[in-house]
């Protein structure tokens, strides 16, 4: 009898025959189990660097404590009053139990529209008017959170969206502003200095 032969019930049979003749089983039904410890710890390793990642995002939110609160309120939450580091501790126990869900908040393509309208809609930027959202008193922008994003994100509509950030982030905006005119300065002050040097040769 070879060492694969299998009973009426599919279960391997084990030593052979007894004196009798008889198929003995002694072993009964066998497992195969192999071991590999190497699997298990890939696996923990990459899911204690998961997290890392997400907390990481979460410290180092370039928004700071405001940055948080949006996320929060992102997920669910809203923390708007509460310390930062209230705010900061929820949003590390999410980073904890599914830091899939912080890291894709933070690298989704559309989180930082949805950050957006939550502070445009906080600051009255964007308001609701019979079930629609409106900017600007007469703009309607959509009659759901989705169609307002659909709406943002097409390119017909960058006018717009540069408008609602402007109201809605004005310092920031405003620095940009100050920055893109500086470059601009610095660029045309490089451009006539070569010319200045042609001429002279």
């Amino acid at each position: 009898m070879s060492r694969d032969a299998r009973d009426s019930h599919g279960n391997l049979l084990i030593d052979g025959e007894n004196a009798e003749g008889k198929v003995r089983a002694r072993y009964g039904i066998a497992e195969l189990y192999v071991e590999s410890p190497g699997v298990e710890v890939q696996k923990k390793v990459s899911r204690t660097q998961e997290v890392h990642n997400a907390m990481s995002y979460i410290f180092n939110d370039e928004r700071g404590a405001q940055g948080r609160v949006l996320v929060a309120r992102l997920l669910g939450k809203n923390m708007k009053n509460a310390p930062d580091s209230e705010v900061t501790d929820y949003l590390l126990s999410l980073a904890q139990r599914n830091p899939k869900q912080i890291i894709t908040v933070y690298t989704g393509s559309d989180t930082a529209l949805r950050l957006l309208l939550i502070e445009a809609r906080e600051k009255h930027i964007i308001v609701i008017k019979n079930k629609v959202y409106t900017y600007a008193d007469d703009i309607a922008l959509g009659v759901s959170d989705d169609s307002v994003l659909a709406f943002l994100k097409d390119p017909k509509n960058k006018k717009i969206l540069e408008l609602i950030k402007r109201d809605t982030y004005p310092d920031l905006m405003n620095a940009k502003d100050t920055l893109t005119e500086s470059t601009e300065d610095n660029s045309s002050s490089a451009k006539e200095e070569k010319n200045t040097k042609k001429a002279k040769k």
